[in-house]
């Protein structure tokens, strides 16, 4: 089990007992991401799937985590924020784009 007081960030970087964990760009989930984290993964099921390749939102992405940024998108256009549908939503912007 994580445990909360184990984490730490700094300049960008979420690391948990001084091993990397994932890089922000901007901080504005961080904070959703690391939540998640805790609630649905234990350190040795993500460090083991992080050493095998897979990125940090990818393993998140995989038990249900959404961006706050793809939940918006989903809201705003009156659909369940899911993958799914996120998913959708890009399409339609896309295909909009594309048509214009």
């Amino acid at each position: 089990m994580f445990k909360k007081e184990m984490f730490d960030y700094y300049g960008g970087y979420l690391t948990y007992e001084g091993n990397f964990v994932a890089r922000f760009k901007y901080v504005t989930y961080q904070g959703s991401f690391k939540n998640f984290l805790i609630k649905n993964f234990t350190p040795e099921e993500y460090f083991t799937r992080y050493k095998e390749g897979e990125s940090p939102l990818a393993i998140l992405e995989s038990k249900g985590f959404m961006t706050p940024q793809a939940k918006k998108l989903c809201k705003q256009n009156f659909m369940k924020p899911t993958q799914e549908n996120y998913k959708i939503c890009i399409h339609a912007i896309a295909e909009a784009r594309m048509s214009a």
